[in-house]
């Protein structure tokens, strides 16, 4: 077991701990946000909390800029990979209750899935799994059930024997973890993650905006996802995931109020009326890996061990246990410090560099805490440099984009089907490895490609040839149709996986 910095070595670290100051901290940091106040959009949302005290409840903005509905405390916002840290958790209670043992073997699970490389199973556990010690990839599996639907633990065994891979030893973060160790939960328990997680962990904590499945709420009770497409064209809204896109890696939606109870949870170490005792909250967010990442990690902070859904980091002489989410249009942040005894999370619903903004608002406020001697000039400096990266990421994007649609694959997009020939290519497609049928549907001057939830718009280049986007930026997908002797498809390609024409 690996404790990556214990509670002494901290002490030794850190004096600035000894001599912090939250109030003033907190004073300096309500203040930092009034500079963005109206510059992160759609919507924003801060929190700071000890505790028992919540500091900041700054929430700000929209929560989907088209119908101009305000974004508050109680709206259900989508984080990604967050997801990691409260599956990590329940799994720690699984553990404790013996109903999921932790250390228990891979290789007691799905005899028939045939694994990677020279991988032996039995040498992995579970817990393996969870801090992304397994040495494989599917990226089938993440696809599919981060974009595509729920796969069917069933299905699982067949999916890792097809598409698995080896890769070198020891960690490296992914979905697939998380992934599999849900689809194990279901197959051993008979019960799926998302129910677990309201059992153990939503409905004892009264977390009743917060949930892995978005059918929980009204379509606009919802904060919908944007992308920043320049001052003519404004904000592109992105529907909030499906029920089937909700995957235990990265498939939950919660609120800035709830997220103060999830953060205090963290920093009391226990919440004896809901069933969550200290040795829980203590395996949930022990180190058991060493990531070897140092500083090169998105969190800018020297990060070299992971709990159960959590980075373990140093950053001013603290200790953070800390974990950010990113997705088309929408990105997030979670940290907890238990020396500094503080919380911090902060949400963007837009890609338009809020990630370096969700990132840097916990940043700041630890800054704040240890009283930095460039806090102060950072602040201004960081207001400059949010404009300044706004704007070259807009300009990276679309040339990003123009240099992709040029491409001699494409030849030069000159392909104009009328609806006639279009409707050639409707119809159903299947797969022989993957369960789930494609289905295209004509669709203005091109098709709609439909793939479980997953939609895509495709775009004629030439014949027998489309380009596959979903949102303004996409650099497209190719989908190249086989055509028979009558000029009819009777198949097509789609990301090396080949699909044949269903008769039905």
């Amino acid at each position: 077991m690996l404790r990556t910095l214990t509670a002494v070595s901290l002490f030794a670290l850190a004096p600035a701990a000894l001599a912090q100051d939250i109030p003033s901290a907190t004073e300096r940091m309500e203040a930092y946000l009034d500079q963005f106040s109206g510059v992160v959009g759609p919507g924003f949302a801060v929190i700071v909390v000890t505790a028992d005290d919540v500091l900041i409840e700054r929430v700000e903005g929209l929560r989907n800029a088209e119908t101009g509905a305000p974004l508050t405390p109680d709206t259900p916002i989508y984080i990604a990979s967050q997801t990691k840290a409260y599956v990590g958790l329940l799994a720690a209670v699984l553990d404790e209750r013996g109903i999921l043992p932790l250390d228990t073997p891979l290789d007691t699970f799905w005899p028939d899935a045939q694994w990677p490389g020279n991988m032996a199973p039995g040498d992995f556990t579970l817990r393996d799994l969870l801090t992304h010690q397994v040495p494989f990839e599917n990226v089938t599996i993440t696809f599919m059930e981060a974009y595509v639907m729920r796969v069917d633990p069933v299905d699982y065994p067949e999916l890792i024997s097809a598409y698995s891979e080896p890769r070198d030893p020891g960690f490296r973060y992914d979905n697939l973890g998380y992934n599999v160790y849900a689809a194990i939960l279901e197959t051993v328990t008979g019960r799926p993650w998302q129910e677990w997680l309201d059992e153990v962990i939503f409905d004892p904590l009264g977390m009743d905006r917060t949930s892995a499945r978005t059918s929980d709420f009204m379509l606009d009770e919802l904060s919908w996802s944007h992308i920043w497409q320049g001052e003519e064209d404004g904000w592109f809204e992105i529907r909030p995931k499906t029920d089937g896109m909700m995957q235990s890696a990265g498939g939950l939606v919660t609120s800035p109020g709830d997220m103060i109870a999830w953060l205090q949870l963290q920093l009391r170490g226990e919440a004896p009326e809901a069933g969550l005792t200290a040795s829980m909250l203590e395996t949930a967010n022990t180190s058991f890996a060493e990531t070897g990442m140092g500083s090169q990690n998105p969190y800018e902070m020297e990060c070299d061990g992971y709990a159960l859904g959590w980075a373990v980091c140093s950053f001013e002489g603290f200790e953070i246990h800390i974990h950010g989410g990113g997705y088309t249009g929408a990105r997030s942040i979670m940290a907890w410090s238990p020396d500094a005894g503080v919380g911090i999370a902060a949400f963007g619903n837009s890609d338009n560099m809020t990630g370096w903004w969700t990132q840097t608002a916990v940043r700041m406020f630890l800054q704040f805490l240890a009283d930095h001697p460039d806090a102060d000039r950072m602040v201004e400096a960081r207001l400059q440099f949010y404009h300044e990266r706004t704007a070259a990421h807009l300009q990276f994007q679309q040339q990003s984009l123009a240099e992709a649609l040029a491409g001699e694959s494409w030849g030069g997009w000159t392909w104009q089907p009328d609806a006639s020939e279009l409707a050639v290519y409707a119809g159903r497609y299947v797969s022989e490895r993957l369960p789930v049928t494609a289905e295209f549907v004509p669709s203005g001057s091109g098709l709609e490609f439909r793939f479980g939830d997953m939609r895509s718009n495709l775009r004629p280049a030439r014949p027998g040839l489309f380009g596959g986007t979903a949102t303004p930026f996409d650099q497209p997908d190719a989908f190249e149709f086989t055509l028979g002797e009558d000029g009819r498809p009777t198949g097509f390609i789609w990301n090396d996986e080949v699909f044949t024409r269903s008769a039905g």
